[in-house]
């Protein structure tokens, strides 16, 4: 039968875009289709520019039409209205659910393969532990911390992944130093590694530009960041990090709903504002029965190098109050160290050292110790002399 554009509207139905998990075809990306002597010509009209994943959508529309002696797609970017139309339908999609989490919040339990909210959880049996770090406002340091408690547990033998969940502000891949690309393979994205094996999946390691902004709501981004967790080829790994971003929005309640949180780290400073913010993500972790391992105060206070004497530039140290006020553990405070922002913007965070994160690392592993759900016996690293 020849081809026309109802037969190649029919071959592409089954095609769905990547991160919506949706038809292109039902999602109108779908455009000006024409076929000359059986070549297909067409426009593929994408949500963002500079589409992550536009490869795996050539491929998948080429597979799709193989029966086509040739073809030529043209990727365009989505116009404002044609972006509304694709937003309405996912909201349509997603509303039965949005839904079920209103109305069953409380009466759900909780367990590994269902969240408090009646979502189903996503799973991968590679991934025996997962840590969410957040807190309540931006500037306390929390992709630092998450990238040195990496470090540590990389340092001790440990298989370690990070997954940037802050899609629209990611800051992973400087603190790491990696520039390259992701790309796909057999089994899911190849996440890059660091020098010491640590696994990073990050947004901007997926944009063919690094300073492309993210113009994805909530929606989009919510797919994304469940993307990165189940669409990654994590492999076997002891310990997963999640780098939230800050406060209480759509994507950390998408990681808490979605993704087998086994504890959750938060960050703070000593400033009144920043304490008063994060007993907001505090709570919302709590209302997600999400077990909290502690609470870290970050640039807890300045050593200086000549007099020796200890500053406290942002007011006295207030964390470990805070955390018997909440009841949560207080794991210990980081000083404010002039040297991180320097080997944060070289890359060279591995080769960083801090005997406050060895132990914060020591009380984080304890405390999972008493969790029903963390795998950590089983998770122990072997020594060298043990095959």
């Amino acid at each position: 039968m020849a081809l026309d554009e109802k037969s190649v509207l029919e071959a592409l139905k089954p095609v769905m875009d990547p991160e919506l998990n949706m038809s292109i075809v039902d999602l109108g990306m779908v455009k000006d289709i024409r076929v000359e002597n059986e070549a297909v010509f067409l426009k593929i009209a994408l949500t963002v520019s500079g589409c992550p994943l536009v490869d795996k959508i050539k491929e998948d529309v080429t597979t799709a039409l193989k029966k086509a002696s040739s073809v030529k797609i043209d990727f365009v970017t989505m116009t404002e209205a044609e972006l509304e139309a694709v937003r309405e339908k996912v909201r349509k999609r997603s509303s039965p659910e949005i839904k079920q989490s209103e109305t069953k919040t409380k009466e759900v339990p909780v367990s590994n393969k269902q969240s408090v909210t009646g979502i189903t959880k996503l799973s991968n049996p590679g991934i025996r532990n997962v840590i969410a770090v957040s807190s309540g406002k931006g500037g306390v340091g929390k992709s630092f911390v998450t990238a040195m408690l990496a470090v540590e547990m990389a340092k001790r033998g440990y298989h370690i992944g990070v997954l940037d969940a802050d899609v629209t502000g990611p800051s992973m891949a400087k603190i790491f130093g990696l520039t390259q690309r992701v790309i796909g393979g057999p089994h899911g994205i190849i996440p890059t590694q660091t020098r010491l094996g640590i696994k990073v999946i990050s947004m901007n390691l997926i944009l063919e530009k690094p300073e492309e902004a993210v113009l994805w709501r909530g929606p989009i981004l919510n797919s994304v960041i469940r993307q990165m967790f189940s669409d990654v080829d994590w492999g076997d790994l002891h310990f997963l990090f999640v780098d939230l971003p800050p406060g209480t929005s759509d994507a950390p309640l998408t990681v808490y709903q979605s993704m087998p949180v086994n504890g959750s780290v938060i960050i703070t400073t000593p400033q009144d504002l920043a304490l008063m913010i994060v007993k907001k993500s505090i709570r919302m972790a709590k209302n997600m029965k999400i077990p909290i391992l502690g609470l870290i105060e970050n640039m807890s206070y300045l050593n200086c190098p000549g007099c020796k004497e200890r500053f406290t530039i942002f007011g006295p140290s207030k964390g470990e109050e805070t955390s018997k006020d909440i009841g949560i553990p207080f794991l210990g405070a980081i000083p404010l160290d002039p040297e991180i922002p320097k080997i944060s913007d070289a890359g060279h965070i591995e080769d960083y050292s801090n005997s406050d994160i060895v132990s914060l690392v020591d009380k984080i592993l304890d405390n999972l110790k008493n969790l029903p759900q963390a795998q950590i016996k089983s998770s122990a690293p072997k020594k060298k002399n043990e095959k």
